[in-house]
Order: structure tokens, then sequence, then C-alpha cells
């Protein structure tokens, strides 16, 4: 994913702030350059390098305030997508795909970008505004992406060489991770302005950098991640990028009160039950009256455990469907010290990934053999 300019030709474009305006009513922004620590610094330096100081995308200025969020997702992402042996615009399809198909437009526009930068500004336009691109091979990329967001997810196999197999795989897991983290807490539905800051988050063009040196190498983000981070999963093949999504795993178990042991059980097993896909309702219907789903997953459960299990399966199953009524909800019913902002994005986090453990199960499945395990 690499910035490009956004801004039409001969306007200047606006300055972009450094820290991220809060999504959410109650806190300030988070300034990594100054805030917390300096691991939290060495995240912001390399995602700014990547990307360019003042064009870093949302979905992860979104994650400054949970830094070991931050840093488990950063990893996952350029492990899998940013470097490695497979042609990078190949795996922008790919993540496109699933950005296309869940309706998240702020992670799509990423993507978009990263296509245009690399030299393809005509498959960028394509993407962004739903074609289907002239070459079968392009065509055929995104086309798994976007089925790995269905019920029946893509057919068996991957059109790509079985050596690139773990990139692709990771590419789209932390694809289906970031969009609906996007889809449910940087939309107008999560209770932030949406008239002001996602313009100075997105608009305007990438700011300068240094042209790089040489070109990124696998591993050299694994400095930010610290401790264990579990076992990572075999079909990574011992790649950097199995450390990443396995710390991403790691960090999204973190939900400090914010979920007892009764409501993340419930969350477990009814998005295992839906496959990590959404119960029969469109991935872009914001229309409440689809909601039934929730109000039957949640039967049974009392007290703070209901809106707590409800952020969880929503930013799981339909993002774009939570609500600032269902965040304030959260927020007025949570033990006390477990309602901030950095609860609620590990909450929602967990939420994502639970999701996203679901439907790894099955892409490994149907991509290398019902017989691969997800996890060593």
């Amino acid at each position: 994913m690499i910035s490009s300019g956004g801004g039409r030709r001969g306007v200047a474009a606006p300055e972009l702030e450094t820290a991220v305006p809060s999504p959410f009513p109650h806190t300030t922004p988070v300034d990594p350059t100054t805030a917390g620590s300096g691991q939290l610094r060495a995240a912001y330096d390399q995602l700014a390098n990547h990307f360019g100081a003042g064009d870093i995308p949302a979905e992860f200025r979104l994650l400054y305030g949970a830094p070991e969020l931050l840093y488990a997702t950063w990893v996952a992402v350029r492990e899998s997508l940013v470097v490695g042996g497979a042609p990078r615009g190949d795996k922008e399809l790919v993540a496109a795909g699933v950005a296309r198909a869940r309706g998240c437009a702020p992670v799509l526009r990423t993507h978009v970008r990263a296509l245009r930068t690399g030299g393809r500004p005509a498959l960028a336009r394509t993407v962004r505004d739903g074609g289907t691109p002239g070459d079968p091979d392009h065509a055929r990329l995104l086309a798994w992406g976007a089925a790995t967001a269905v019920p029946d997810g893509p057919p068996a196999g991957l059109p790509v060489p079985a050596d690139h197999l773990p990139e692709f795989l990771g590419t789209a897991l932390t694809a289906h991770f970031l969009t609906r983290l996007g889809s449910a807490l940087l939309s107008a539905r999560a209770g932030h302005d949406v008239r002001d800051w996602p313009r100075r988050l997105l608009g305007g063009r990438a700011a300068a950098r240094p042209e790089p040196t040489r070109a990124p190498r696998p591993g050299e983000s694994l400095s930010l991640l610290a401790g264990a981070i579990g076992p990572e999963p075999s079909w990574a093949g011992g790649a950097p990028l199995g450390a990443g999504l396995a710390a991403l795993r790691s960090a999204t178990a973190d939900t400090d009160q914010a979920l007892t042991d009764t409501a993340s059980r419930r969350v477990r097993t009814i998005v295992a039950a839906h496959g990590g896909r959404p119960p029969g309702t469109d991935l872009t219907d914001r229309h409440l009256s689809g909601r039934g789903w929730l109000y039957a997953a949640l039967t049974g459960l009392r007290g703070a455990d209901r809106p707590a299990a409800a952020v969880a399966l929503l930013t799981a199953l339909a993002p774009s469907q939570l609500t600032s009524a269902d965040v304030e909800f959260w927020r007025l019913t949570a033990p006390g010290g477990a309602s901030d902002d950095a609860a609620l994005l590990r909450l929602a986090g967990f939420g994502a990934y639970t999701a996203v453990a679901c439907i790894e199960r099955s892409l490994v499945a149907t991509a290398l053999g019902a017989g691969t395990h997800p996890r060593s």
C-alpha cells in the first residue's frame, strides 16, 4: 500500500496533521511523535517512511490509541503485502477486492492509491469505479479477493504460484481485519463528524519524503514486536508474515475487562456459526432493520455482557451497522477503566480478528488442502 497524490491538479493540497483526530467523542488526538513510548515513535517512523508523514492511511492512524494493536497490524500488513516475492500490484488487487466487496471506502482508497503510484493508473481507476480489469489475470485476482467476503467463499485454489500463496493469504486476511475496523469505526454511524477529519486524513497529496535508497526487506518490522506472540500459522512456512499474524491474534485477544469469558465465548460461537461472514445481509447495508440476527445472538446475555458482545459481533459480521448508540451503551455499562477508546479499539479488534480466524480456516482449507491446519 503505497501512498499517492489525491489532490486536484493545480489546487494546493491542505496541510495534513500528524495527530489523528479521534473518531470517538471522549478523547483528544494521539500524536505518536510525542506521546507514548519510543516503540510507538518507531512504528510511526516506519509508517511515515512508507506512506509519507502526511499521508498515513486512516486505518492505521486509527490505531495510535492502541499501540500493541498498531504494531501487530502494521507488521502483518507489511510482511504480507509490502514485501515478498509476489508482485506487489497483484497483492494490491486481492486486498482491493476484499475492500471493494466489503464496501470499505478508506481501505479501498489506500489500495487504489498504491496501484496508481505503482504505475497502473488505468487499473486503479477501474478498481475504484467498480469495474472489471481487462487483463484476465488482474480480473481473477480482484475477483478472488472479493470472493473471500461472501458466504460460499472463493473456489478451491488460488490463481498464483504455490510459493506465493502465503503472501496472498496474509494479504487477504489483513484486508479483512482492516476493512472491518474501517467500516465500524471510520463511519458516520460510529459517532464522529465525517465532514471534517477524514478530509484532513485522506484528502490532498502525499507529503514529500526522501526516495528510498533500497527496496524494503522482509522482517525489518519485526523489531516492533515484543514478548510472546503465540503459535505462527503453519502455512506461512516460517516467513515473517507468520509472526505478524500471530502477533495480531495475540494483540486482539487482550480485551482487558471489556469482555467476560461468557461474552467472548458467545462472540466466538456466533461468528463461527456464520463462518466469519455476515448472516444473510448485504455487506454494505447500514439499515438497522437487518439486525434481527444480532438480537437473537445476544439472547441470554445479561448486564454489561450484552452491549460489549454487540460491539464485537457487529464489528465481526456487520461492521457498517455499528452505531454511536451501540458504542455509547457499551461505554455506560462497561466496568470502570474499561470504557476508554483504547478499550473500544481492542474490543472491535477482538471482533474483527474472530471473523478473520474463521475466514483463515476456510481459505487455508480451500487454497492449501483440507488437511492443512491454520496454526502449527
